[in-house]
């Protein structure tokens, strides 16, 4: 009654012994990854029971929990407690031999160490392994008074725990030396073995090192097997070890291995601290086989100016991440190796513009044969221009997408309306997407903003699984809600349009490609060259790769660097690694049908061609569609005369209404000049299109004379360092003005 009454009033504290464990994270196979010290700086690994060993050899050791498939069987040589029969005779032997009969204190002990003390024999203790484990509850100075405390503790563990329970904890809260705690801990960093797997000779080192940690802990020039022996002679001599166990076990010679711990995957790892065991999706042979590549490749690629890079495979099916390598090397202190390339804010270039087509597809802007128009384009004084500076005129959809035409792509993103990219992404929860969608414009579709490299594999993983979005993940079972963002028949159609590109632009890389699998791949390259990447799919694979730099610096720009040249060849020999892959299954609404695949409709159907469509979806052109930069080129190329050759068009009536177009000046922009220089190299272009059959405009430049010109064409002015009021008015009366600053320094 009384022990009721004081455990009452004295609680066990057991949370002393529940101290902050090491973070322990394995791969896919469960191949050991990393492990980490704990939140107060220890190796803290606990015994566990019911556990798969799976031996690695020389790299260390791998657990799987008891049930966990493991896929190698081979590898598999023991099922078993981590505490096993011989951990326990030796620990039990030399700590505590009455472990399993006393109730926590044990009186002959007590009596025994009494009488050698006071008769000034060698020293000796009395304290059981319940004791030791309560004295590690406080750490407090050995005082009578608290040595009395430590066997009231004693009684209160043996009353809640069972033996194992209690053996279990004190050989995990043990000091082994240094900031190692715990029989397993010591184990892995001594040995890199799981205790299940230890000799009777390396048990019986470990064994003596809490004694006297200090002392016993392996250091340089110390003769570890000295330890072990005198313990092993004592456990002989208690007939706890055979003749026969003895004399194999003495003449064992053992040392110890002690490396930096292992970091396979030291960027996801820095996200990972749950002081637990970590079941990643990481595949650790394919992580290093791409580390590899990727390190060699950036090596070779020095010349260029270029030193960092990144790569992710994703597993579509189950949007698992296989290998995630954050950077080339993450020691690489000079180009900042530790920086995450897979989560940095890289322009995405050009790999964005599937999405745009896709959706096109989805809203019957186009068909893979459509005509669309690359053409000069100008909105809202913004201008973009292809890579190569120059125009195609009309090319199919499929062309467009294939060479990565800009004019084309931005059109279809503004054609698109609340369809348009933006709405995709953000559908998608991208969430560097941060700004409303009139902040980024067209520039959007060109990779004029920052989009993590892991985001935009996901994006591209989508493409793979039918237009169906869900973030990727790299912790085994962990899975993230599923968005539809595009049609299963729009996905199949990009992505054979993707596959299918032209090779002729990779005749220098043909080493890479020659025995590549069917791939749809996209490549982007940032403005002067300072992110190149390319992302492919199979239907069973993402493979995202970037290369660039971590400080922004460009890539030497005499080489003419680009997605294609720099990050592809990696992107080919990573899926030579994955191996043999299929193709999509064409689904059910794709059909054969005959289409106009005129951009523009005028009059009878110029061009009619058998395309491949999605069943149901009706092929329209918007009257946006013609633009006035369209209508100049029409007339330049005698397709039409004027804009009267289009009355019969629906859409004449808006197409005649529209304003003319200022395409230069931009509207509310500083025009600064050298004052130095002569007025004629001064001059401001001026430029406006006009959707008038007759094409004569007049300039309106501040309160001067009309200045009469032709639509589209280009004439030059000296403007004074002011404010300028500038009007376009063509011969329906229609005009558009803008406003501008020219200034000279």
């Amino acid at each position: 009654m009384s022990m009721v009454l004081l455990n009452y009033l004295y609680p066990l504290d057991i949370d002393r012994l529940q101290k902050p464990k090491s973070t322990q994270i394995y791969d896919r196979n469960n191949k050991l990854l990393t492990i980490k010290l704990s939140s107060d700086g220890y190796l803290r690994i606990p015994l566990r029971e019911n556990r798969y060993i799976t031996k690695l050899g020389t790299d260390g050791f791998s657990l799987a929990l008891f049930g966990t498939k493991v896929s190698d069987s081979k590898k598999i040589y023991k099922k078993s407690n981590e505490l096993t029969d011989d951990i326990k005779r030796v620990v039990l032997g030399y700590e505590d031999r009455y472990f399993y009969d006393h109730f926590g204190i044990n009186p002959l002990a007590i009596i025994r160490a009494l009488y050698s003390n006071l008769t000034n024999q060698h020293k000796i203790g009395a304290s059981t392994i319940t004791m030791q484990l309560a004295r590690m509850m406080h750490h407090k100075p050995r005082t009578l008074k608290q040595k009395l405390i430590e066997m009231f503790q004693a009684l209160q563990l043996e009353w809640y725990y069972s033996k194992d329970e209690i053996l279990t904890l004190y050989l995990n809260n043990a000091p082994y030396g240094g900031n190692v705690e715990g029989f397993s801990s010591a184990s892995f960093r001594y040995f890199h073995l799981p205790p299940s797997s230890l000799s009777l000779s390396q048990i019986a080192y470990l064994t003596a090192i809490p004694k006297n940690p200090n002392k016993n802990r392996p250091k340089k020039n110390q003769n570890i097997n000295q330890i072990k022996n005198r313990l092993l002679e004592r456990l002989y001599n208690l007939n706890i070890l055979t003749p026969t166990e003895y004399k194999r076990a003495k003449l064992e010679t053992i040392s110890v291995n002690i490396t930096p711990l292992p970091n396979e995957i030291p960027h996801l790892s820095a996200r990972l601290n749950s002081g637990t065991i970590i079941k990643t999706t990481i595949d650790l042979t394919l992580q290093k086989k791409v580390q590899n590549l990727i390190k060699l490749r950036c090596k070779s690629l020095k010349k260029y100016g270029i030193h960092n890079s990144s790569a992710i495979i994703i597993d579509n099916s189950t949007m698992e991440i296989l290998a995630y390598i954050g950077s080339q090397d993450f020691d690489d202190k000079k180009y900042g190796g530790e920086n995450d390339g897979l989560r940095a804010l890289i322009s995405p270039g050009s790999t964005l513009k599937p999405f745009i087509y896709a959706k096109a597809l989805d809203k019957g802007l186009i068909t893979p044969l459509k005509k669309l128009y690359d053409v000069p384009l100008f909105i809202n004084g913004y201008q973009p221009t292809n890579y190569s500076k120059s125009y195609l005129g009309e090319v199919t959809a499929t062309e467009a997408l294939q060479y990565s035409l800009n004019i084309p792509a931005v059109e279809l993103d503004r054609l698109l309306g609340e369809d348009s990219l933006y709405s995709i992404l953000k559908k998608a929860n991208i969430s560097s997407l941060k700004k409303p969608k009139d902040y980024y414009g067209s520039s959007l579709v060109l990779g004029g903003w920052g989009l993590p490299l892991i985001n935009n594999a996901e994006l591209f993983a989508s493409l793979a699984n039918g237009g169906v979005f869900q973030p990727s993940s790299y912790i085994m079972d962990k899975k993230y809600k599923k968005t539809k963002i595009l049609s299963p028949e729009s996905t199949y159609l990009v992505s054979n349009i993707l596959a299918n590109a032209p090779r002729v632009e990779f005749s220098s890389y043909w080493e890479f490609i020659k025995d590549m699998p069917k791939i749809a791949f996209k490549t982007g390259t940032s403005a002067h060259a300072k992110d190149m990447l390319t992302i492919g799919y199979t239907p069973r694979y993402t493979v995202g790769v970037w290369y660039g730099n971590f400080s922004g610096k460009s890539s030497k720009k005499d080489n003419h660097n680009t997605g294609l040249k720099i990050a592809s060849p990696t992107l080919f020999e990573i899926f030579g690694v994955l191996g043999h892959q299929s193709w999509f299954e064409k689904p059910k609404n794709i059909i054969q049908k005959p289409i106009c695949q005129d951009a523009i409709k005028i009059g009878e159907c110029k061009d009619m061609v058998t395309d491949t469509i999605i069943k149901g979806v009706k092929l329209k052109t918007p009257c946006e569609a013609m633009r006035a930069e369209v209508l100049s080129y029409l007339i330049k190329n005698k397709t039409i005369e004027s804009i009267k050759t289009l009355s019969t068009h629906r859409c004449y009536k808006e197409w005649s209404s529209y304003k003319p177009l200022i395409t230069s000046p931009t509207n509310n922009k500083t025009y600064i000049f050298n004052k130095f220089l002569p007025p004629e190299l001064k001059k401001t272009a001026l430029q406006c299109y006009s959707f008038e059959a007759n094409q004569t405009i007049y300039w309106l430049i501040d309160n001067n004379p009309p200045i009469i010109s032709k639509s589209g064409q280009k004439i030059y002015r000296y403007l004074s360092p002011t404010r300028h009021s500038i009007s376009c008015l063509d011969e329906g009366a229609k005009i558009r003005s803008i406003s501008i600053v020219n200034e000279e320094l």
